[in-house]
């Protein structure tokens, strides 16, 4: 059947115009300048598609421009990218936007983060038998938050109660710190009660519509579609409402983990954690298609949601399909064999005759220049 409604998808573009790097612990490698390219390449796919509308998951530039004190250059180049596209676009706050731009300013700089100078969580029709629910994993956070704020206090206590080294101004965050404790670092937040009372709110009344409903925010819910450390800290309350509305909720999305993740949980949720542009080599986006029957199909462009816990070099998933009971399984190909790929292409060699040649060849790319020139 042809999809009801086509959403865009892209998380962490984290722009910045500077060299590549490194995240702090020098593992990651990080490609500033080219997420702007992923993200024009995923206009031109969304535009070419015919989407409805487009969600960008959360940090859409690095915290570096803040030390670069160009926040606001960045911003205006990766929005003018996304303006391309002309369907309704929802933003997520993420952490970086926060390290860069203070609340208020998000709107002002061009940002659609909720209702216009109020909440900062929201709700949009998807068509006319979808819902999105867009939540904000900042709201208690030791990050964004005024100092003399109920929030930041909140956020203050529940580190206290959880990571105090944190506080204490501890170097190393996770140092001693139990696993499932990881998550209480100053990168990750909370959602208020409030914010849960009205989703609570905004998923009955999707119900009363026959709505079926996507979660949106920036940071996971459930550890196995990401890792202990990229959890928000209340993550367990948010689920048990989810849970409870199981048989309207299809979906949880996020960002936030470069490496991506996908899981689904003992409720049925499916939990799509998307890679990052910023980490990425080829394409890193997806559309998701919403079909009227209460299903929806998640097609990847590139590296866009791989296997969880492999540090994003894991199997992609080409595509997903979030439906109850159904069962998703990677790609077989892996990240080294796929970068192969390309390589063979850009030799000008036929792209399904190199995925053969690679996959006899157990992913050599020499070898498979061999055969292919046998």
């Amino acid at each position: 059947t042809m999809p009801a409604f086509c959403l865009g998808l892209i998380a962490d573009i984290q722009y910045a115009d500077c060299d590549d790097g490194t995240d702090f612990s020098g593992q990651e490698h990080r490609y500033f300048r080219n997420s702007l390219n992923i993200a024009r390449r995923a206009v031109d796919c969304w535009n070419a598609e015919g989407v409805d509308a487009v969600v960008q998951l959360g940090d859409i530039i690095d915290g570096c421009n803040s030390k670069l004190k160009e926040s606001e250059k960045a911003l205006k180049a990766v929005l003018e990218v996304l303006s391309k596209s002309v369907v309704p676009r929802y933003d997520l706050i993420g952490n970086h936007e926060l390290y860069n731009l203070h609340r208020p300013e998000l709107e002002k700089c061009g940002l659609r983060c909720g209702p216009s100078g109020g909440r900062s969580y929201y709700s949009a029709h998807l068509g006319d038998s979808w819902e999105g629910i867009f939540l904000d994993p900042f709201e208690v956070a030791l990050i964004g938050q005024p100092q003399d704020s109920p929030a930041f206090r909140e956020a203050t206590q529940m580190m206290q109660d959880h990571n105090p080294q944190v506080l204490a101004g501890a170097k190393d965050w996770f140092a001693g710190l139990p696993h499932e404790k990881h998550r209480y670092v100053p990168y990750n937040g909370a959602i208020s009660q409030q914010q849960l009372e009205w989703m609570k709110t905004a998923i009955r009344s999707a119900e009363a519509d026959s709505r079926k409903i996507l979660v949106f925010l920036h940071v996971p819910l459930y550890e196995p579609a990401t890792k202990a450390k990229t959890v928000v800290w209340n993550a367990e309350e948010i689920l048990q409402v989810l849970h409870e509305h199981g048989e309207s909720v299809v979906a949880v999305f996020a960002g936030h983990d470069h490496d991506g993740g996908y899981a689904v949980d003992e409720g049925g949720l499916h939990h799509i954690t998307m890679n990052s542009p910023l980490t990425a080599h080829g394409d890193c986006f997806a559309i998701l298609e919403c079909h009227d029957e209460g299903w929806a199909h998640f097609k990847a462009f590139g590296r866009a949601c791989v296997e969880s816990n492999t540090l994003g070099n894991g199997r992609a998933y080409p595509e997903l399909i979030l439906a109850k009971d159904a069962v998703n399984v990677a790609s077989p190909v892996s990240r080294a064999s796929e970068e192969g790929s390309l390589q063979l292409q850009a030799m000008g060699f036929d792209g399904s005759e190199a995925k053969k040649a690679l996959e006899a060849t157990s992913g050599n790319v020499d070898a498979a220049v061999a055969l292919l020139c046998g």
